[in-house]
């Protein structure tokens, strides 16, 4: 049985951060699961275009509110709290935070993440 507790993990290199964004990976590869599981925060107003290539995942917002656009084809979805978003086939794709608190999600990707990614700069992880 696995358990992680969040505050064990601040500071650590499960810890990961970049410009509008926050990851602290609860589950990683090193886990043994085939996947990962993180808990993202992303700063008000932040915009991030991402593109997960070798990746996919799944978003469950549980605070904040966001809009999805997929830039292939302009549809747009809102994210609010109890909301599952999931780019399928590598979905490119902006995530715009529209509330003034911050955007939390729990998210899960498959294949696992090692757990110190941080986005490319095509907005993705490298495989």
């Amino acid at each position: 049985m696995i358990i992680v507790n969040k505050s064990d993990l601040i500071g650590t290199a499960r810890d990961a951060s970049g410009p509008g964004w926050r990851s602290v990976r609860m589950l990683v590869r090193s886990d043994g699961m085939g996947f990962s599981v993180n808990e993202t925060t992303c700063d008000p107003e932040a915009v991030l275009t991402l593109e997960y290539k070798h990746h996919i995942e799944a978003c469950y917002c549980v605070a904040g509110s966001a809009v999805v656009t997929e830039l292939d084809t302009g549809a747009t979805h809102t994210i609010a709290p109890d909301v599952l978003y999931a780019p399928n086939a590598n979905d490119r794709h902006e995530l715009r935070v529209t509330s003034d608190k911050p955007l939390r999600l729990i998210s899960v990707f498959a294949p696992a993440l090692q757990g110190d990614e941080v986005h490319g700069e095509d907005g993705g992880y490298s495989a």
